[in-house]
């Protein structure tokens, strides 16, 4: 019984001192592999050169990667693998900008020139065309508005010239708007008989026209309106003439022309010539003709 207590005390051990060795080497491993780091491969060589070319003073960049600068007409080159490469060429001042997409197939060297120069006189010359362009339009709306100014001018000068026609013809004539017969504004300021009367309107040239007729008698009362209160001879009459005496009128009796005279102080109607009289001619027209 002693042997075996004794052989298990043994094999207890045996298996203790196996399981720290193997502890140990286990960390000894990690601590190892920790030290050593990440496996380097050796890199492969770009197998091809890119040379690089611009005419005018540029930055570069190869595959979206800045390069630095060039010189005009300078060069400059890079290494790079077989296959697409996109090289961009960026003026200083940045405003113009040009690219070139380059496939490189072989060892050795491979050449590619990016020209900016024409980008940037197609970019200064639309740009000259847009301010030719907006100087012609600014010049066209100046053109516009000098003309509508001088139209708006000329329509102030039109309305006025109307309204001092307007004031003018509102001093030579007055249209009863009852009637639309068109009055002058005053009678022929003098005495005149009927014939004389006659004649003054007849010849009459006033506010462009000459169809001026001596009223007749019944005319002349549709001018009369007790409800006026003028003054002197115009005492009753419309429009605000300017009457200096009796006015002549006419009426037809048998054919025959009979001359009248109409009194706008109290409206009353003399027919004939009865001795000295202040007659005078007050003249008519059928407005709108």
């Amino acid at each position: 019984m002693r042997n075996e207590r004794e052989e298990g005390a043994v094999q207890k051990r045996r298996i203790k001192a196996v399981m720290l060795i193997t502890m140990a080497f286990t960390a000894l491993h990690t601590v190892l592999s920790q030290d050593a780091g990440p496996i380097l491969h050796p890199r492969t060589p770009a197998p091809a050169t890119l040379l690089v070319v611009c005419d005018l003073t540029c930055n570069w960049k190869l595959d979206g990667e800045a390069k630095g600068s060039i010189e005009a007409a300078g060069s400059a080159k890079a290494k790079v693998q077989f296959g697409e490469h996109i090289v961009v060429a960026i003026t200083e001042d940045g405003l113009d900008q040009a690219q070139q997409i380059i496939k490189v197939h072989e060892k050795g060297q491979t050449a590619v020139s990016i020209e900016l120069e024409p980008v940037r006189e197609a970019r200064l010359k639309t740009e000259q065309e847009a301010k030719e362009k907006a100087k012609r339009a600014q010049q066209e709306t100046e053109r516009a508005e000098r003309e509508k100014a001088a139209r708006d001018q000329q329509e102030r000068d039109r309305q006025a010239a109307e309204r001092a026609a307007q004031e003018e013809l509102n001093r030579l004539i007055w249209i009863d708007p009852a009637t639309g017969l068109m009055w002058t504004k005053k009678d022929n300021g003098s005495d005149l008989n009927a014939q004389e009367a006659l004649n003054y309107c007849r010849n009459l040239r006033l506010a462009g026209h000459s169809d001026w007729q001596l009223p007749t008698i019944d005319q002349l009362a549709t001018i009369s309106d007790p409800a006026v209160t003028g003054s002197g001879w115009g005492q009753h009459i419309k429009g605000n003439l300017q009457i200096s005496g009796f006015e002549w009128g006419t009426s037809i009796k048998k054919a025959r022309l009979v001359p009248w005279t109409f009194n706008f102080y109290d409206g009353s109607r003399l027919e004939g010539v009865l001795g000295e009289r202040q007659d005078r001619a007050l003249c008519v027209r059928r407005s709108g003709q």
